[in-house]
C-alpha cells in the first residue's frame, strides 16, 4: 500500500465508523515518501476526539509510524483517554505504545490502528 492510500484508507475510517458523528479535517499532507493526517470528530455521544497520524513509506508498504488520538469530553475539558506511541514510558511492556487515562494513570496497549481506536470508544461509551 502506498503512502497516498493508507492515508485516504485512514481517513475513510474516520468517515465511515458509526461512532463518529462529524469530522473537520485539520491538515493532509501526502507525498511519495510520507503523509500526514490530522482530523478533529465530534463522536455520537457529543465527545471530542483528535486524531493526528503520520505515515512512512518501508521497504514493502507504507505504515503508521507516530500517531496521537485523543479523546476528551465534549468541553475539551477532560481528557477521557489519550492513545500515542511517543516513547516517553519505555518501563511499560509492550513500550512506546500506551494509553493516558484521565490525567494520572498510564497503561501498556498494543500498537493502535483507526479501526481498533474506534470500535473501543464504541464499546467505552456504549454504542
Amino acid at each position: 500500500m502506498s503512502v497516498q492510500s493508507l492515508i485516504e484508507h485512514e481517513y475513510a475510517v474516520l468517515l465511515s465508523h458509526p461512532v463518529v458523528q462529524t469530522i473537520e479535517l485539520i491538515r493532509q499532507t501526502v507525498n511519495r515518501l510520507d503523509g500526514y493526517l490530522r482530523a478533529r470528530c465530534t463522536l455520537r455521544n457529543g465527545d471530542f476526539l483528535e486524531v493526528a497520524l503520520h505515515v512512512t513509506s518501508g521497504r514493502a508498504t507504507a505504515f503508521v509510524d507516530d500517531y496521537r488520538y485523543q479523546w476528551m469530553d465534549g468541553s475539551r475539558a477532560v481528557l477521557r483517554r489519550r492513545w500515542d506511541n511517543t516513547p516517553h514510558f519505555l518501563s511499560l511492556p509492550g513500550a512506546p505504545y500506551h494509553c493516558h487515562i484521565g490525567e494520572h494513570t498510564v497503561e501498556p496497549t498494543p500498537l493502535m490502528d483507526l479501526t481498533r481506536l474506534l470500535d473501543s470508544i464504541s464499546s467505552l461509551i456504549g454504542l
